[in-house]
């Protein structure tokens, strides 16, 4: 996909997005379209070691629970503000992505792939049995709202609009990072780690470095989710929660800063409207994975982009007998 098609669709995923308050001011609608801004973030932060990177790391969300339970702290129980807090939730990821990057990364595959599920369970196990900082399995409650300009942001819409403008910020950066001279490492690493190597450039520290951006994505995310909802317990960042978001990469398309918003837009909302089937719905995204990678292995991101090759090829075939009688004519 070329630089335009991409930065059009991003465009116009935004652009859908801004657009909600014009068709709904339901408090739950806003809600939900919050945490698609929210999901959203979290699945460029999992592209960025996935879908750029090549790595088949399994554990962004014990990053991000990390990144959640640091920003609630710091919030209630320090009593700092959501700025500092996701300032300091952001460097805490950061600094746990090296922690446990560079260990992981001395293996790839199916054992980075075992390993890094292992990091969810051992994550979650320590924030329910830490009890007197984390709140064990009762969690943490009263999580204040974001205050801006003086406004807490306590109505659904303004934080709506909120976390859209951060949405907005990190798609802008992560687009600006996948044309810079690092996104063209990551994919290399990806692509041919061994003649990566041949040049001189270490794979590994490239591969590091994805998982220390994917840190400073997961920082905003998780700040941002324990404002939205204003509670956090352990229960919530599990394997089938981690599943859900690479559910959401893969079917809004692979190392694509394009189809990581569409992929959060489309399943955040099937979420909700498939929340009946509780425990099962991961039953329907197991099949519509399934179906994606059988038939678009692409993802949607894949058939915006061949629809619009066929919208161009029939408009040049329709132009080209024209130009051809018009040559003719001169002649």
């Amino acid at each position: 996909m070329n630089n335009k098609d991409r930065n059009r669709m991003v465009l116009a995923a935004l652009l859908v997005l801004a657009v909600v308050p014009l068709f709904t001011r339901h408090t739950y609608h806003l809600f939900v379209a919050s945490v698609v801004c929210v999901n959203a973030i979290l699945v460029l932060a999992l592209n960025f070691i996935l879908g750029f990177a090549g790595q088949v790391f399994l554990g962004t969300v014990g990053f991000f629970a990390v990144a959640a339970y640091v920003a609630a702290l710091l919030m209630v129980k320090a009593g700092l503000s959501f700025w500092l807090a996701m300032l300091a939730s952001i460097l805490a990821t950061m600094f746990l992505c090296i922690v446990v990057g560079l260990p992981s990364l001395r293996v790839r595959g199916f054992y980075l792939a075992l390993m890094s599920s292992g990091f969810i369970i051992v994550v979650n196990d320590v924030l329910r049995n830490w009890s007197p900082v984390t709140g064990g399995v009762f969690g943490i409650m009263r999580i204040p709202r974001p205050v801006l300009f003086g406004l807490r942001l306590s109505n659904n819409l303004h934080f709506y609009l909120f976390s859209l403008a951060m949405l907005a910020l990190v798609t802008l950066l992560a687009l600006r990072i996948e044309d810079s001279r690092f996104g063209r490492l990551f994919k290399a690493v990806r692509d041919d780690e061994l003649a990566l190597e041949t040049l001189g450039v270490s794979a590994t520290y490239a591969k590091l470095f994805a998982f220390v951006i994917s840190g400073l994505y997961t920082g905003v995310a998780g700040s941002l989710f324990v404002s939205l909802h204003g509670y956090v317990s352990p229960e919530v960042f599990t394997g089938a929660y981690n599943t859900l978001f690479m559910c959401m990469l893969v079917v809004g398309g692979l190392a694509t800063v394009p189809g990581s918003l569409t992929g959060a837009m489309l399943l955040t909302v099937l979420t909700e409207v498939l929340r009946p089937l509780r425990e099962k719905y991961l039953t329907a995204y197991a099949l519509l994975i399934l179906l994606v990678l059988l038939y678009e292995p692409g993802g949607l991101v894949a058939v915006v982009r061949k629809t619009l090759d066929r919208i161009r090829g029939a408009r040049t075939r329709r132009l080209a007998p024209a130009f051809g009688s018009e040559e003719r004519a001169g002649s």
